[in-house]
């Protein structure tokens, strides 16, 4: 039996190291504080109160703003007008009635945004019971004056309309826009997602394909330079579309899915909230510097580099970072895990069209040199990326059971799972087709058939890494609570 070489026991070795240690800390997390949801409410979930209520109060475990109306109150006779303001530094929204809440049954929805631009949502019901309250104005007690009855002669014409037919009309014609609000801000909180994944895309590739040019493409290689820049100033465009998607379906979403009064400056600023604001500014400058900055030349792409550290700073300021602790360890795992994450999947995308515009103009792959040098770099970027997710997964998650009971966390094991995919596919290029084009003895049809076979391989995790992209997406939005 043939030994494996050190070259690649070593990998492997690391490989289940990385799984080894996923496991260990999931079952061995310490508890992780400062994750922004509703603490207390009063009345609370569920109460009854005796009295009128001229108060509803919301207490966070950290600063939020609100979105849009912040807190709406339901109640028997419909929507209850009331004032929202915030105490507290942030902690505390308070809504007060422009009367006391008399007795009936009542149902409270809040919209807010965490400190990382987040939008968190609830609801909740309480009872009133008891007197009805006390009228401001002594004219109100005065009993009405009696109606006299209709005379035969009255109602011996048509009939009039039944005011209770009319009122299931209105209730019905309410519903309805209540529906259609409801359907227009899931499919805008949809398309925020999707706006989000395209500038997180567009971020990554843009950064990993600069650093391909610079670590992969050396020699006579570097006459294909101009094609992978070519490829940063789309990113670099695309990052602008997605951010313009992410902000005018946010806009959506925080006027409660009225397209007309999403393109309001009111609606717009809510969307931009907290972090939010701070977070898609400097995407959106750094998206600029790479579509201006990058040239023909890498050395002459300085001010795309710089766009591409924008763009990833935009988007550390606006992930669960910002509320996780300890601070320090999160931010420099998240550095870390998006940094390693740009040069996996930049990589991957400016390798696979740098081979196809070599197949395309005829010219010889010459895809074992470049194999080799991004086969390394890979390695240790898919190293970074599991040792950062680990740590950000046990900073981020409170128990290991919200792996399985929360939204985040079964969106991490299904993002752990294409990963696992991405990782097969990338391990056989580099243990089963790197080998063969870098082989001496290979016959000149093996080495075209391992080239054709390398390019395919690229495309195929380009796929599957938009898969991830797209999980990670709704990761940044999702909630990790139960």
């Amino acid at each position: 039996m043939l030994e494996r070489p050190r070259a690649a026991r070593g990998p492997a070795r690391l490989v289940v190291s990385l799984l080894a240690a996923l496991v260990l800390a999931m079952c061995c997390a310490p508890v992780a504080a400062a994750h922004t949801k509703l603490e207390s409410s009063a009345p609370a979930d569920g109460a009854t109160s005796a009295g009128p209520v001229d108060k509803v109060r919301l207490t966070f475990t950290l600063p939020v703003t609100t979105l849009g109306e912040g807190i709406v109150i339901d109640g028997p006779a419909g929507t209850v007008p009331a004032d929202v303001a915030t105490a507290d530094d942030g902690l505390v929204l308070v809504a007060t009635p422009d009367s006391a809440l008399a007795a009936g049954s009542y149902t409270v929805r809040w919209t807010t945004a965490a400190q990382d631009g987040h939008p968190l949502e609830g609801s909740f019901g309480f009872t009133v019971t008891g007197p009805e309250p006390a009228p401001s104005d002594p004219a109100a007690s005065e009993p009405a004056p009696a109606v006299p009855e209709p005379s035969e002669s009255a109602t011996s014409g048509p009939p009039p309309h039944d005011m209770a037919d009319m009122d299931d009309m209105d209730d019905d014609m309410d519903h309805d826009a209540a529906a259609m609000g409801g359907t227009a801000s899931g499919v805008a909180g949809v398309v925020t997602r999707l706006g989000g994944a395209a500038g997180l895309w567009g971020g990554l590739v843009a950064a990993g394909a600069l650093m391909f040019a610079g670590l992969v493409l050396r020699g006579p290689d570097r006459e294909d330079v101009p094609v992978v820049l070519r490829l940063v100033r789309w990113m670099g465009g695309l990052v602008l579309a997605g951010l313009v998607v992410h902000v005018t379906a946010g806009s959506v979403v925080v006027a409660h899915g009225d397209v007309a009064a999403a393109v309001s400056p009111s609606a717009v600023a809510g969307s931009l909230t907290g972090a939010t604001r701070w977070a898609l500014g400097l995407q959106a400058l750094g998206a600029v510097a790479i579509a201006a900055g990058a040239w023909q030349t890498l050395r002459g792409s300085w001010l795309a580099v710089l766009g591409s550290v924008l763009v990833g700073a935009g988007h550390v300021l606006g992930g669960h970072s910002n509320t996780a602790e300890p601070r320090w360890v999160v931010v420099t795992a998240d550095v870390a895990h998006l940094a390693a994450a740009a040069v996996w999947v930049g990589g991957v995308v400016a390798m696979g069209l740098l081979l196809h515009h070599r197949r395309r103009d005829g010219r010889n792959l010459d895809a074992a040199l470049i194999g080799a040098r991004f086969s390394v770099v890979a390695a240790v970027s898919v190293a970074v990326v599991g040792a950062a997710g680990v740590v950000l997964a046990v900073e981020i998650l409170d128990r290991p059971e919200q792996i399985w009971e929360s939204t985040w966390g079964l969106l991490l094991l299904a993002k752990i799972a294409v990963v696992a995919v991405v990782g097969t596919v990338g391990a056989y290029s580099h243990f089963r087709v790197v080998p063969r084009l870098s082989a001496r003895r290979s016959r000149a049809r093996s080495v075209r058939k391992a080239s054709n076979l390398l390019r395919r391989s690229t495309v195929r995790e380009t796929a599957l890494m938009a898969v991830i992209v797209l999980i990670t997406a709704w990761l940044v939005a999702a909630s990790v609570e139960v």
